[in-house]
Formats: structure tokens, C-alpha cells, sequence
């Protein structure tokens, strides 16, 4: 009797590995655009608009935003803050492709930090990325954003703990 439990168990530990290997390969893809995303928002942020449909919606907390302003405020970063730097800690929660529609959810910390101006601006957010095929290629059509506080701070070790943390 315990033979069959442990063959039980061995074969379901091996579906669970071979599972979420199937589920990283399907989403690496989308996931390797947001990193593209990721390289040039801060550097060259007019190139933003190529990885995004004509028919975007973006919004953030509870307000809808423009991909143009958004395009705009990078560039009046690069602007303000010299030797700026851009980090983004990513963790994909779930998604799913589809022949037409996909879809990321995934946790994420963005950071943007500058020695010229000691700014140190972090939004953690939990994002859903959906994403439509437009010829041969995935484009983002809604990216929808809900801040959460940023876990990587602890009280004694920032002096802005409760502006990256509101008590909501």
C-alpha cells in the first residue's frame, strides 16, 4: 500500500515541476516585453508607443492615464534628475496566452533614483498587463496598476516610511 502512495506523490510532485515550467515558458514572452519596456522608459522613452495598441487604456490606482503623458513625464525626468537610474523587481503572479488575447498579472517594485538630486521615488503596485496580437506581434492594450505599500522598507530605515506607505 505505501508503494502506490509514494508513486502517487512522485507523480504529482513531477506534473507540479513540469506545470509551472510550462506556464514560465508560455509567459516569458510577455514578460520579455516589459523588460524591453523596462530598458527604455527611462532612457529613450519615445520609443514607449511601439509596444503599445492604438486602442490603450492605462489606469493607475483609480485614474486613467495617457501614454503620451506618460512618454512626457520620462522625458521631463531625464531632464530634472541627472545620472538617474530605473530598477524594476518584477514577479509574474499568473497569465495565460491565448491565439488573440493574453495576459499578465504580476507583482512589481519600480525605483527611480537620482545621485544629482537625492531623489529616491518607489512605487510597489500589483499590475494586470493584457495584451492583444496585431500582425506577428503582442502589443499592450490595457495595463491596469493598484498600488500596495512597498514591503522593502521598513520603518527605521527610511525617513519617507509612511509617504511610500499611506495608511489607507
Amino acid at each position: 500500500m505505501q508503494k502506490p502512495n509514494f508513486v502517487t506523490g512522485f507523480i504529482f510532485i513531477l506534473s507540479l515541476a513540469f506545470s509551472s515550467q510550462a506556464f514560465a515558458a508560455e509567459t516569458d514572452g510577455l514578460a520579455g516585453i516589459l523588460k524591453k519596456i523596462d530598458g527604455i522608459a527611462c532612457s529613450q522613452p519615445e520609443k514607449l508607443s511601439q509596444f503599445y495598441s492604438k486602442d490603450l487604456v492605462i489606469m493607475v490606482d483609480d485614474k486613467r492615464a495617457l501614454l503620451e503623458n506618460r512618454i512626457k513625464d520620462f522625458q521631463q525626468m531625464m531632464s530634472d534628475f541627472r545620472d538617474m537610474e530605473c530598477k524594476v523587481q518584477r514577479q509574474v503572479l499568473t497569465g495565460k496566452v491565448g491565439k488573440d488575447i493574453s495576459y499578465l498579472l504580476v507583482d512589481e517594485i519600480i525605483s527611480i533614483t537620482s545621485k544629482s538630486t537625492d531623489t529616491d521615488e518607489r512605487q510597489h503596485s500589483v499590475c494586470n498587463y493584457t495584451f492583444t496580437r496585431e500582425g506577428t506581434n503582442w502589443k499592450i492594450s490595457l495595463e491596469h496598476c493598484s498600488s500596495l505599500p512597498d514591503y522593502s522598507i521598513n520603518p527605521g530605515d527610511d525617513a519617507l516610511y509612511y509617504f511610500h506607505n499611506p495608511i489607507y
